[in-house]
């Protein structure tokens, strides 16, 4: 498995690690002990999310640099928690999407989004060729995709429609001897 995934893997462990003590320190005796825990969560927290703001506004002047910050999953989930993520809702929305699309190009016939706040709902036409596990994999693709560019939406629901049917043009075929189509009476 790769360094990357692996620093993924501990850095969402963490975070249920969080907060499986913070569920722990709810069922706590000592409300003293609840209450200055949560201070210190409190204060830590604070203390991040300044140091967060100052790093964006230093990366303000390197667009590159402030592209790649929103790229890593890592960084951008603690500048959404932190209610700094420099990229607007409909923005990730959209840009997950535009990915979506080139991704699945070919088994997709048409996408489209209708946005209600931080209400997202999509609507995905796959091909006629695309059978049950395709569509299956391609709603639960968008889905966590989605969700994972938005975690703070609202709601993001993905609905699979039907393809339109396939049209067939069948034409009568004309016999070579007297120009009547084959079966007809002469």
């Amino acid at each position: 498995m790769s360094e990357r995934a692996d620093a993924d893997r501990d850095f969402e462990q963490r975070f249920a690690r969080i907060e499986g003590l913070l569920g722990q320190l709810s069922v706590s005796r000592d409300p003293l002990v609840e209450r200055v825990t949560r201070e210190v969560l409190a204060t830590v927290l604070e203390l991040h999310q300044r140091g967060l703001a100052r790093l964006l506004e230093l990366s303000a002047a390197d667009e590159q640099a402030r592209a790649a910050l929103v790229r890593d999953p890592r960084v951008s989930a603690m500048l959404l928690l932190h209610g700094l993520h420099p990229l607007s809702l409909d923005t990730r929305i959209a840009r997950a999407l535009e990915g979506l699309r080139e991704r699945f190009q070919s088994k997709l016939t048409d996408v489209t989004l209708d946005a209600q706040g931080a209400r997202f709902a999509v609507r995905l036409v796959p091909t006629a060729a695309a059978c049950g596990s395709t569509r299956a994999a391609l709603k639960q693709d968008f889905e966590q995709a989605l969700l994972s560019a938005a975690p703070d939406a609202e709601s993001v629901s993905v609905e699979l429609a039907e393809p339109a049917p396939a049209l067939v043009t069948l034409r009568r075929r004309r016999d070579a001897n007297d120009g009547h189509p084959t079966g007809s009476p002469r």
